[in-house]
This record gives structure tokens, C-alpha cells and sequence, in this order.
């Protein structure tokens, strides 16, 4: 989730600086995974990544900010030099209605659910036409979005995570996301993956493992050094999207604005 000039969170929820000592007492005690990029290609600096998905041969992504957002569809494989790779245009494009800021995305069943921040909204679209469907409602505010084959799974920025009926968005359980006995909150974009929760971590390099059914972290994935092969501009510009790709094993990683995105794999 972000800060922006239109609208802080809660003074930069207390400040970054308890955000980095927060984590920094907690990221020695899960146990560190290692990785290796095996492809990386270019990302649109325009999307302020809020939800990323693989399906098929394509990445679905949600872009935020107010007046801003988009739901948009583009290749994974892409064309050849570098002026047709920044050129090439999406497969589909949907803008958000100016109200609202988009955030986390998830597909299920052939539809695209679309979180907004604060407006307690759910929006519904067809993935074939990004024709809008519907609305639902939900209390709280709306960071990540993921499913496991049969609920829609939501964060909010704390410790708690949330599994939501499809059919009306109500709440079927919820989970608080701990290491040991603390609870560790900032909880963002959200991907499952072969029964694993993956969850980022806002202004923060890492994404955590997470047991899906009781919450326990079980392992970090320390993300910083892919930040010294991209060119960043502002503090904004955060790690975010996490996107499951089944035909390489792999996980498709980028940030908001980033020009890059990344393929890792796990090694351990």
C-alpha cells in the first residue's frame, strides 16, 4: 500500500522507521530462502503495482492510485528490441472509476476481482471481456488479493488475513500471521501458491511463507538486491507483486513503477 500526497496512512503508519525496527526484529528468526533469477523482462513504469497474476500465456495486473487505476492485461513473452518491448501496447486495458484505488487482484472461475483501498469495495469484472460485473461490499480496507481455488484470500495492511466467499465476499475465517508469539503486520500483496500463502511486506524487501491454515511464518525470501538492477526514483517505488508462473516453477516479481520484472526461483 502507499503513501501518497493526497493522503497519508496514520502519519506513515507511526513512521517507516518502526516499520524497519519491526522487521529487523523479526528477520532473524524465520529461515531465509535462497534464489536465482533465471529471466527478467521490462515492466511498465506506469503501473503502480498493486496485484499481479499469471494465467496462461499472459500477466493480468492491477495499477493504483486515485484518478489512476487500471486493470490491464500484456504477454509474457515479449517482442523483439528494446523500443517494441517499451512500446507494445496491453492486450486489454480497463480503467478504474476515478473514486476508487485499485489494489489487490485475483481470478477465479473466469472473473477478475479487484480490491480498493478504503472504499470498502470489491469490484467484479469478466476476464475474457474486462467487462464490469458487479460490486461487492466489505468492512475494513482492501492491500492484497489472492485465491486458493475456492476463496478469495485478503489482507488489509495488519496481521490478520481474511477468507472470503466468492459469491458475496463474506467473511468465512480469518488467520493473525505470526513468527512464534509476534505478529507481524504490514501485510500486503498476497499470492498462493502449491498450498502456500506468500505475502510482501509494505517498504520492504522480503516476502514471507506463510502456513495458509494456522498463519505460522515459515521462511522470508530477502528480496533487496534486485532493487540494484533497477533504476528508482522515490521511497514509493516499493517491491510489490508476486505473480505464480506453473510452466517455469517460478515466481514473477516486479515493484510499483519498477521497469523491470524478475523470474525467481526458490532454490531451498
Amino acid at each position: 500500500m502507499i503513501l501518497t500526497t493526497l493522503i497519508s496512512r496514520s502519519l506513515l503508519c507511526t513512521s517507516l522507521l518502526v516499520i524497519t525496527n519491526i522487521w529487523s526484529s523479526f528477520a532473524h528468526a524465520a529461515e531465509e530462502l535462497g534464489y536465482e533469477i533465471i529471466a527478467e523482462r521490462t515492466h511498465k513504469p506506469v503501473l503502480f503495482t498493486q496485484g499481479l497474476l499469471v494465467d496462461g500465456d499472459h500477466f493480468y495486473e492491477t495499477s493504483g492510485l486515485y484518478n489512476q487505476s487500471l486493470l490491464v492485461s500484456y504477454p509474457i513473452a515479449e517482442p523483439a528490441g528494446t523500443w517494441a518491448k517499451i512500446s507494445a501496447p496491453f492486450t486489454k486495458k480497463q480503467s478504474i472509476p476515478n473514486q476508487y484505488f485499485a489494489e489487490g487482484l485475483a481470478l477465479l472461475d473466469n472473473k477478475l476481482y479487484v480490491l480498493t483501498w478504503m472504499e470498502k469495495t470489491l469490484l467484479v469484472y469478466d476476464k475474457a471481456t474486462f467487462n464490469y460485473e458487479k460490486s461487492l461490499n466489505y468492512s475494513g480496507e482492501g492491500w492484497g488479493l489472492t485465491t486458493d481455488g475456492e476463496s478469495l484470500i485478503r489482507s488489509d495492511g495488519s496481521a490478520t488475513i481474511y477468507f472470503h466467499q466468492p459469491k458475496d465476499f463474506s467473511v468465512i475465517k480469518t488467520l493473525t500471521v505470526k513468527d512464534g508469539d509476534k505478529e507481524i503486520t504490514q501485510l500486503n500483496e498476497l499470492e498462493y501458491a502449491n498450498g502456500v500463502l506468500w505475502a510482501n511486506i509494505w517498504h520492504d524487501d522480503h516476502i514471507l511463507k506463510i502456513d495458509p491454515q494456522t498463519g505460522k511464518v515459515l521462511a522470508q525470501l530477502n528480496l533487496s538486491a534486485l532493487k540494484s538492477k533497477v533504476k528508482l526514483d522515490n521511497s514509493e517505488q516499493v517491491l510489490n507483486g508476486i505473480a505464480w508462473d506453473p510452466n517455469h516453477k517460478a515466481f514473477w516479481v516486479t515493484g510499483k513503477q519498477w521497469p523491470k520484472m524478475f523470474l525467481v526461483k526458490i532454490s531451498n
